[in-house]
Parts: C-alpha cells; structure tokens; sequence
C-alpha cells in the first residue's frame, strides 16, 4: 500500500512537475515575443524594401476636388508599386518620418479600353507610435506619370500625381511586414496643356515588405 501510494504521489508530482515547466516555457516564450515586438518598429537609418499591389477606381464627377472639373468616364487601375524606403528622422515614443521613392506600374481600363500608366513618385510617410504588432502612419507625396490614358477633356500623355494616403503596416516577423492602406489619387497635368480635366480615384493597397 505504501509503494501504491507513493507511486500515485510521485506520479501526481510529476504531472505538477510537467505543468510548471510548460508555464515557464510559455512565460518565457511571450516574455521573449515581447520583447522582440516592444522595440520601435522603425528607426532613424533604417531601410525598407517593398511591393504594392491594388485596384484603383476614379470616382467620375464635375467636380475636381483638386481643381474644379473632373473626367466624367470610368477608369479603373491593376497596379504594382515597387519602393524603397529610409527613415530620416525618429522621436521617442516610436515616431518616425521615413522618405519613400515609388516606382508605379498600372493596368488601366478606360471605359472598355486598355490603357497603361508608368511613373515616379516620392513620398514622406510620418510613421505613428505602434501598438502591438500594428503601426499606422500617413503618408504625402508627388510624382510624374506617362500614360496613354485619353479620356475626354484629359488633356496630356506627361502628368503629375498629387497624393495622400492612411493605413497601417502589420508586423509578421522581426523585419518583415504586411501593409493594408487607402490612398487618394490624382492625375492631372498642371495646367500644362488644355484642356485640363483630371482622374481623382481610391486606391485600395496591399503589400508586403522587408527591413534591414
């Protein structure tokens, strides 16, 4: 009886035993996760490599919200966004401004016609203080664009794309991120040429990128 009994206490020890270790373990392995996430996901001197990918749709109206007159037909945009980042300016809290450059590569359909667009574009993203794994930031710029796009009223091939956007990067590893956002965009070119009607349209993005 009384091996019976210290056989069951040692078993019953064992499991005690085995629980613990298994709290530890997972203490240590969230105190470990912790501290990898709690750092500033962004710092000054930081470079970022990326690829967007979305759709894009012009909202069609009289009304320029940039200038005064918009293009009246559909366009719609498939586009690819390949970037290269650095972060130029940190503050404590996490805040950073990081200067990004854009290449844009788009597949456009313009009523029932396929049309293409291609282009630069800077811009400053002003990076918010995350919390957990989730950054938002705002973002700014300008580019060139070339694009055969012609609709009526839509006065030149060489236009500028003024630009603002919001959203928020996602952090799925140390130095790896996935990004969703909204950005409005405009195309127009300047007053250049005339006429002078513009493309306003929502752009819906998706990305992933790295950083080192």
């Amino acid at each position: 009886m009384i091996l019976r009994k210290d056989g069951k206490r040692s078993r019953v020890i064992c499991e005690h035993t085995k629980k613990l270790l298994f709290g530890l373990v997972l203490i240590l392995g969230m105190s470990n996760a912790s501290h990898v996430y709690a750092d500033c996901m962004f710092q000054k001197g930081d470079h970022e490599w990326g690829i967007l990918s979305g759709y894009g749709h012009n909202f069609p109206s009289t009304a320029d919200i940039l200038r005064g007159k918009n293009v009246t037909e559909d366009v719609q945009f498939i586009f690819l966004i390949p970037y290269w980042g650095k972060v130029i300016k940190e503050w404590n809290g996490c805040w950073s401004l990081e200067f990004i450059t854009e290449t844009f590569l788009t597949y456009a359909i313009q009523e029932s016609k396929s049309r293409y667009a291609v282009g630069v574009t800077p811009l400053f993203q002003f990076n918010f203080k995350k919390v957990g794994r989730v950054t938002p930031f705002i973002n700014l710029g300008s580019g060139v664009l070339y694009t055969n796009l012609d609709p009526e009223g839509f006065g030149s091939e060489f236009d500028f794309t003024p630009q603002i956007g919001t959203g928020v990067r996602y952090q799925m590893g140390h130095n790896r991120f996935l990004t969703l956002s909204y950005r409005f965009h405009h195309i127009s070119n300047a007053n250049t040429v005339h006429p002078n009607e513009s493309i306003d349209s929502n752009f819906f993005i998706i990305g992933i990128s790295v950083k080192k």
